[in-house]
């Protein structure tokens, strides 16, 4: 190899290794920085993600929320309601949704753009099973139970549209002073 090839590969072999040194700790911290979803155990085996939470123009005094749901196979969440509208999608798995009280509207492949027929869910204690694409809808009247009812977890996303302030999730029968999952504001 001649001088200059020489001097010329070593240069560049120092330049990588500086280039490296000085983007090693940027890129150590990149992958240390937290995403800034903190999941809410809800129950045993049933987790929510708060995605996002923007406040709404068009419902005044209204908070739009995205969140995951997970539920492993068999956990089950206890009787509640949501202070708003909530529209949930499974994403994996198979959901178990039983209604307690109110009207609940189920979309069968709504994920790929089906808008009905919509079932109306009006008898206490109907469960429907839900599968991947489903959706299903609601109001706050609406007390229900659900749980993961296949094998593998069961992954919901939903979009609720709630009253600014309360929390995601209202126990039925539960002192409301401690409140389940509420999201930082």
């Amino acid at each position: 190899m001649s001088r200059t090839k020489l001097v010329i590969s070593t240069f560049s072999l120092i330049c990588v290794l500086s280039l490296g040194a000085i983007l090693a700790p940027r890129l150590g911290a990149q992958e240390a920085t937290p995403s800034g979803i903190v999941p809410h155990e809800l129950a045993p085996g049933v987790t929510a993600d708060v995605l996002g939470r923007v406040p709404s123009d068009r419902a005044p005094d209204q908070t739009v929320y995205t969140a995951r749901f997970e539920f492993t196979p068999g956990s089950e969440i206890f009787p509640h309601s949501h202070p708003g509208t909530t529209s949930l999608t499974v994403v994996e798995g198979t959901f178990g949704w039983t209604l307690i009280e109110g009207t609940a509207h189920v979309i069968r492949g709504a994920a790929a753009g089906a808008t009905g027929p919509v079932e109306d869910i009006t008898e206490p204690n109907t469960e429907v099973i839900l599968e991947v694409g489903d959706n299903i809808f609601y109001e706050d009247d609406v007390v229900h139970t659900a749980r993961g009812a296949g094998d593998d977890s069961t992954i919901i996303i939903g979009t609720l549209v709630l009253t600014a302030g309360e929390p995601l999730l209202m126990p039925v029968g539960m002192d409301m002073g401690t409140p389940v999952a509420t999201p930082a504001s």
